[in-house]
C-alpha cells in the first residue's frame, strides 16, 4: 500500500510497510509539498470579559460611541446580518478599559455600538491605537474594505480576509464596510474513526503560499477564510475565484488534515473555486508527524528545504524523489535505492524527525 507526504521541490512518498493500526488507508506520490513543520492558527481578538477596575490616578476610560454602514460595492444597498465587534486596545501594563462591544447591522445596513476605550493620550506610551474591528459578513459576501482602518489587507492583494482583526486608526468618524460577493465553499468534517460529525473544528481556505502548506516558508497571513464546524459538522467559507487548500487541525489541534479528493489519501488537493462549491468534506483520523530536513551536504547550511507529512501510525518506506530536471536522483531512507533495500520506519505516538542528504545525478 502507498501513502503519501511532500517535500518542497521533492516528492516524498511513505509506502506502508505493515500498519500499527485498523485504519489501512493509502497515500499516492504527489510532487506538492507537504502539510506544516510548524502550526500558524489565524490570529483571533480574545473578548474580555468585564472591564477592568482602574486606579483614582489612572487613565479613565472613556465611551466611545461607533456607527456605521455596511454598504454592497456593486450597488450601494445596505447589507443586513453584518457582525461587527470592537476590541479597545490595553494599555503597556496589561490594563483593558472595558469589554468588547459587539452590533448587527440592520436592514439599511447601519450599525451603531459604544466601546470603553483610553484616551489616544493614556496610550501613548504604549501604542497609539485604541481599537480592533473584527467584521464577520454573512455567507457569501467578503469584505473589500472598512474606512479608517490602518495599513492595507495583511498578507493578500485584495480582499480584507473576513473573520481577521483590523486595527483602527481614528474612531471619531463613521467607519463604513464595504463588501463584494464571493464564493460559498461548504462540507462537512467527520470522524474517520466513528463516522460522527465534529462540532467546533476550525477549518481554513488557505492561499497557494500559505506557509500552514509549505511548512516553515511562504506567507504566515495567507489565510482566505477561517471558520468552524457547527453542530452538524457543517462548515461554510466565502472566498474570492483562485485556488485553495481547505485544512482543518481537527479535534484538540491533533488530526491536522487537508482535504483531498480521495478521503484515503493523505495529501493536498488544491481546489480551484470560480462558484460556489459543495461536498468539500474532510475525514481526519489520529495522525503522527514525520518531519525533516533534506539537504545537498552533510552541512546544515546545505538545506535544499525541510518536509512535512502526517500519517496514522505504522510501519513505513520513505522515498525521496526530486523533480525530474533536479540535478539530485530518487533515494529511499535510509540512502538506499529501492523498496527492498529500504529501512523501515516506524511511527507511534511520537514526532519522528528525519536528516536526509540527497546525491546527484552521476
Amino acid at each position: 500500500m502507498r501513502r503519501t507526504a511532500l517535500v518542497l521541490a521533492l516528492s516524498l512518498v511513505a509506502v506502508a510497510c505493515s500498519s500499527a493500526v485498523t485504519d489501512q488507508r493509502t497515500l499516492e506520490p504527489t510532487p506538492t509539498v507537504a502539510p506544516p513543520t510548524m502550526s500558524v492558527s489565524p490570529p483571533t481578538v480574545a473578548p474580555s470579559a468585564t472591564p477592568l477596575t482602574t486606579s483614582a490616578s489612572g487613565p479613565t476610560p472613556v465611551p466611545r460611541k461607533m456607527t456605521g454602514r455596511a454598504t454592497l460595492m456593486t450597488t450601494g444597498a445596505g447589507v443586513a446580518g453584518v457582525r461587527v465587534r470592537v476590541s479597545p486596545l490595553p494599555q503597556s501594563d496589561g490594563r483593558v478599559p472595558g469589554p468588547d462591544a459587539t452590533a448587527t447591522t440592520d436592514d439599511s445596513g447601519v450599525y451603531t455600538l459604544t466601546v470603553l476605550t483610553w484616551t489616544p493620550e493614556a496610550l501613548a506610551s504604549s501604542g497609539s491605537f485604541q481599537a480592533m474591528m473584527e467584521v464577520t459578513p454573512p455567507a457569501g459576501l467578503l469584505v473589500l474594505d472598512v474606512t479608517r482602518v490602518l495599513g492595507g489587507p495583511p498578507g493578500t492583494t485584495a480582499g480584507m480576509l473576513t473573520g481577521r482583526p483590523l486595527m483602527l486608526g481614528d474612531l471619531d468618524g463613521a467607519i463604513d464596510i464595504t463588501l463584494g460577493l464571493g464564493h460559498v465553499v461548504e462540507g462537512t468534517v467527520t470522524s474517520g474513526i466513528t463516522g460522527a460529525p465534529l462540532a467546533g473544528i476550525g477549518v481554513s481556505a488557505l492561499g497557494p503560499n500559505s506557509m500552514l502548506i509549505y511548512g516553515g516558508a511562504g506567507d504566515a497571513f495567507e489565510i482566505e477564510a477561517t471558520t468552524t464546524t457547527d453542530a452538524t459538522g457543517r462548515y461554510r467559507l466565502t472566498v474570492r475565484s483562485g485556488t485553495f487548500a481547505i485544512y482543518t487541525r481537527g479535534p484538540q489541534d491533533a488530526q491536522q488534515r487537508f482535504w483531498s479528493d480521495d478521503p484515503a489519501v493523505f495529501k493536498v488537493t488544491p481546489l480551484t473555486v470560480e462558484r460556489d462549491v459543495a461536498g468539500i468534506d474532510i475525514v481526519v483520523v489520529p495522525v503522527t508527524q514525520i518531519s525533516g530536513q533534506v539537504r545537498s551536504g552533510p552541512s546544515f547550511g546545505d538545506g535544499v528545504g525541510t518536509f512535512v507529512m502526517y500519517v496514522p501510525p505504522g510501519t513505513y518506506r520513505l522515498v525521496f524523489d526530486p523533480p525530474a530536471a533536479s540535478p539530485y536522483v530518487a533515494q529511499w531512507w535510509s540512502k538506499a535505492a529501492g523498496f527492498a533495500t529500504a529501512s523501515d520506519v516506524i511511527v507511534g505516538a511520537s514526532l519522528v524527525r528525519l536528516e536526509v542528504e540527497l546525491a546527484r545525478r552521476p
